[in-house]
């Protein structure tokens, strides 16, 4: 096997152009990346924001408490002094007040501007784009939701949010608002449990929230671990396109002359693609580190948990390089097989955050790129940079070993017998 694995080796590296290509392009990007995308996401800049919202206010709390006991006796069959009782723990909780107090909170105002306004005026400046959106209290929007909560029933009236389209901004208002809404299901929810005893209405806080992560995540690191796993892909797709030089050369004839098996050609091919992804995105990450300090400060223990993951994507590589091998042998054509690599590379690549952040992409795109194994990579490293915690990465990193199976599995199965190959 030593001299498969050294044949495959001196073959790529003796291409000087794609070894350069491999090892200093995604360390220029990453630095080119770094200027371009400064600040972004930075967690030590400030953050602020102006949001402009319009409340409508359509509802009359002073009628709502008469329609509330109405509706207790009528529709709820409560007795008169039960729904005096109940009225009288509803004057704790007034939601239009509670909305009110929370909008206009030192916290809140911080980031909020309110314009209270009717329906008309409010349209015409969202419409404008003066304002990023309008919150509409619906007429007995108070009476429904009180009696919703105390009869056990789900509310028929809620807060209506209204924009012209949707932007950053507008979306940061409706998180405000959701926000406040949770909490007073939640004081609602607590009524009831008390039955009806007196609770402290708490309000959501505005601001920003800690998640508890022990290390920053900069874009620096996401464009550093992100191009590493991205050009490891263009390794293993180089490392089965010099299968074709070898078949032109008639290379893989003289090794069945020789009496060879043909598997070991496989599994020097996969050997060989484990050392150079290995040795590229240490040389990337090291490199990257040494030039723009990408994480400062870290342990040996951080270390060895990034190159226990590097080798694990080398493993899966490894897989992909089988059956890339495997494909090309079975192939008529070897630029009708490159052509298909490069374009599972810039697929992969893509929706595994190589080419773009994958933060830009949609949801759903998110999801499939996080199956990727690149895209997993990515994942992987970003829990460790945060985390350092070992239980966060277990069951990312059972899936790579899963991956390497599968590839692995689905190579040999392809590997075409002794004297099928094309």
């Amino acid at each position: 096997m030593r001299s498969f694995i050294k044949k495959d080796l001196l073959i790529f590296l003796r291409d000087w152009k794609e070894l350069l290509t491999v090892l200093l392009l995604p360390i220029i990007l990453v630095i080119v990346l770094n200027f371009a995308f400064a600040g972004l996401f930075d967690s030590g800049d400030e953050v602020s924001m102006d949001l402009q919202l319009a409340v409508v206010n359509q509802d009359n709390e002073t009628e709502a408490m008469e329609q509330l006991k109405e509706r207790l006796v009528r529709d709820a069959a409560f007795e008169e002094q039960e729904a005096n009782a109940i009225l009288e723990a509803a004057g704790e909780i007034q939601p239009v007040q509670l909305l009110s107090d929370y909008l206009e909170s030192d916290d809140v105002k911080e980031w909020v501007t309110v314009h209270h306004l009717e329906e008309k005026a409010a349209a015409e400046k969202v419409k404008e784009g003066e304002l990023d959106g309008m919150l509409v209290i619906p007429q007995g929007y108070t009476a429904d939701s009180l009696y919703a909560s105390f009869a056990g029933e789900p509310p028929t009236t809620s807060l209506i949010y209204k924009i012209e389209e949707e932007t950053t901004d507008s979306s940061a208002l409706q998180q405000f608002i959701q926000g406040f809404i949770e909490q007073l299901n939640y004081q609602f929810a607590m009524q009831e449990i008390t039955g009806g005893a007196e609770i402290e209405a708490d309000l959501p806080e505005g601001g920003l929230e800690d998640i508890g992560t022990a290390h920053d995540f900069t874009m620096t690191q996401y464009f550093t671990i992100a191009l590493g796993g991205l050009f490891a892909l263009f390794v293993v797709a180089t490392v089965a396109m010099k299968t074709g030089v070898e078949i032109r050369d008639q290379v893989f004839n003289r090794i069945l002359l020789a009496n060879s098996h043909p598997m070991r050609f496989l599994i020097g091919k996969m050997v060989s693609t484990i050392f150079l992804v290995v040795l590229q995105i240490i040389f990337v990450l090291l490199v990257s580190h040494f030039l723009m300090d990408v994480f400062p400060g870290r342990s040996i223990a951080f270390w060895g948990g990034v190159f226990v993951m590097i080798v694990l994507l080398a493993l899966v590589l490894s897989g992909l390089a089988a059956i890339y091998t495997a494909m090309l042998l079975r192939m008529n054509s070897v630029d009708a097989a490159n052509g298909i690599f490069m374009f599972l590379t810039l697929l992969f690549g893509t929706l595994g955050g190589g080419f773009v952040p994958i933060y830009m992409l949609p949801e759903w795109l998110q999801q499939i790129g996080e199956w990727t194994p690149n895209g997993l990579f990515l994942s992987i490293l970003t829990e460790w940079v945060q985390f350092e915690n070992l239980s966060s990465i277990f069951q990312p990193s059972m899936f790579m070993i899963g991956y390497f199976l599968l590839f692995t599995f689905i190579g040999l199965a392809l590997f075409p017998k002794r004297g099928r190959a094309q």
